[in-house]
């Protein structure tokens, strides 16, 4: 009777161990499946990860608006710009040159496209040309452009400076101005916000003495300014000159806007709207038959003043060229606040909505 309980005792912890040896096995199989399931996973992840060469060309506009004057870089992901070459719709509207710089002429649309020199890939940008705005312009004896634009950098200083560089416009660190006029040797000095006067060293800007609201520099090198000392409710402020350390105020005369010519002789635009030429010695000669407002002297002698402004937003102030030294001669299809002119006798203007033109190539 013993044996066959003894047998049963056997059998029970046969297969009590048995089943927890199957149910262990069970547990190490799933474990060996997931590992190398998790292990054939892994390692085909890293076999696809497999990364051509990108030879795309995706230029960093597809669409770009410009102001006419100034200049914009394309660049090209995968490429440097010797790799590519570079074509246009309209030269008349915009040039792009072998590195993707982008110099905008005049108003209007151009097509710039883009493509890889050793595969046949490209891309296209579509340029918008608009209006350059600027509120001054300057122009030295050598051809020198500098402009005073309509971005307000300070509320003390006034508005960016920019040079004209290759038909575009190069923007001047650290200053502002509201007026600007250019030395023979090219050198900007302005005038800002606040009155104080300002010279480009090259690399920095040196303030200079005394305070002034206008100033014009001839082809000789004589600089004048219109100062901050009233002097005349008919005439507006004081007219002086630079003796190289600071200011000699000059006789019986008064203005609001100055230029001079290429002997050095200061012309003004007195608050009465009358332009002055400065006889040489007290006397100042008035040159009658326009209201003034602006006046700009070339190198070669060319004098040209903007009309008289009117409040009235349509009205377009005409600009006039003294012809014969007395005769004042309107110039066609031209409209302006603020003007200067170059050593050809060209001039440059800005007219009522801030936009710069600027003679044509």
């Amino acid at each position: 009777m013993e044996l066959p309980f003894l047998g049963q005792e056997l059998l029970l912890t046969y297969t009590t161990k048995s089943k927890s040896y199957h149910k262990n096995m069970k547990k190490l199989l799933l474990l060996s499946m997931l590992f190398l399931s998790t292990g054939v996973l892994v390692s085909s992840c890293v076999k696809d990860v497999k990364t051509e060469p990108d030879h795309s060309v995706q230029i960093t506009f597809d669409k770009a608006t410009i102001a006419a004057g100034t200049t914009k870089q394309l660049v090209c992901k995968n490429y440097s710009g010797s790799d590519l070459i570079w074509t246009y719709s309209d030269s008349t509207v915009a040039a792009v040159n072998v590195t993707g710089m982008i110099t905008a002429y005049k108003p209007g649309t151009t097509t710039i496209n883009v493509k890889s020199k050793a595969y046949p890939v490209s891309a296209t940008c579509v340029v918008t040309i608009v209006q350059a705005n600027a509120t001054d312009v300057g122009v030295g004896a050598d051809g020198t452009v500098y402009v005073v634009g309509n971005d307000s950098v300070s509320a003390t200083g006034g508005y960016g400076i920019y040079k004209w560089i290759n038909g575009g416009l190069h923007k001047l660190p650290d200053c502002a101005a509201v007026r600007v006029a250019v030395s023979p040797q090219g050198v900007p000095w302005v005038v800002n916000k606040s009155n104080l006067i300002f010279r480009y060293n090259g690399t920095t800007w040196d303030q200079m003495p005394g305070t002034a609201t206008d100033i014009g520099i001839g082809k000789d090198g004589s600089v004048f300014i219109i100062g901050t000392q009233f002097a005349s409710v008919t005439g507006g402020n004081i007219i002086q000159k630079w003796n190289g350390s600071g200011w000699d105020t000059m006789p019986d005369c008064a203005g609001v806007h100055i230029a001079v010519d290429p002997t050095g002789t200061p012309w003004v635009v007195n608050k009465s709207n009358i332009v002055f030429q400065y006889g040489g010695t007290y006397l100042w000669n008035p040159i009658y038959g326009i209201d003034g407002n602006d006046i700009g002297i070339g190198a070669d002698g060319s004098v040209f003043v903007t009309g008289k402004d009117s409040t009235l937003a349509t009205y377009n102030p005409p600009v006039y060229k003294l012809e014969g030294g007395s005769t004042w001669t309107p110039v066609p299809s031209i409209s302006g606040i603020s003007i200067s002119v170059d050593p050809n006798g060209k001039p440059w203007y800005i007219d009522k909505q801030d936009v710069l033109h600027f003679p044509a190539n």
